[in-house]
């Protein structure tokens, strides 16, 4: 991928995945708690459920891009990858190291941190996509089944939630 096609392809990510996340919050409620959509969209206000408004629309914009071109670009699915999951942990390490620090949590502060793990994670695998780093068969199986596992993490997790803060709602 060049660097302007990486560019442009990273900007309107990062504001197709925003606003998917955004729009995702709600679509929850407003299908009556349809487990189909719980599936893909948060079923309660833990940060785990909300990392779902990050992975899953960086997932269908990543899978678009592939289809249209990722697929000539070296490296490109597993720096997706990389790039998601700096923002999967992005989120709860900053979250629980600010909610500790006051004691609670703050709705704007919460999202400006979805906004900056949207930003991160595109600029992480655009920058990695700018080095040209190579891309090998084990690493794109590798990204493909890291995909995939997260993907069954969050679904199987909807219904079985660990008794952990990170998957109980903030009080």
């Amino acid at each position: 991928m060049n660097s302007e096609r990486g560019f442009w392809s990273s900007l309107v990510g990062f504001f197709a995945v925003s606003i998917m996340g955004v729009i995702g919050h709600f679509l929850y409620g407003l299908s009556g708690h349809n487990i189909a959509v719980g599936l893909f969209t948060p079923v309660n206000e833990s940060i785990w459920e909300h990392l779902k408004l990050l992975f899953f629309p960086f997932l269908v914009y990543t899978a678009a891009e592939w289809l249209r071109y990722g697929r000539k670009t070296e490296g490109f699915l597993f720096s997706r990858a990389v790039g998601v999951m700096v923002g999967l942990v992005f989120i709860p390490v900053v979250y629980f190291a600010y909610t500790a620090v006051f004691g609670r949590n703050f709705a704007p502060v919460d999202m400006l941190l979805f906004f900056i793990a949207v930003f991160l994670s595109f600029w992480v695998s655009y920058r990695r996509m700018l080095r040209g780093c190579d891309s090998t068969l084990w690493q794109d199986v590798s990204a493909a089944v890291l995909l995939a596992g997260i993907t069954a993490l969050f679904i199987g997790l909807t219904f079985f939630p660990p008794a952990t803060a990170l998957f109980q709602s903030p009080v």
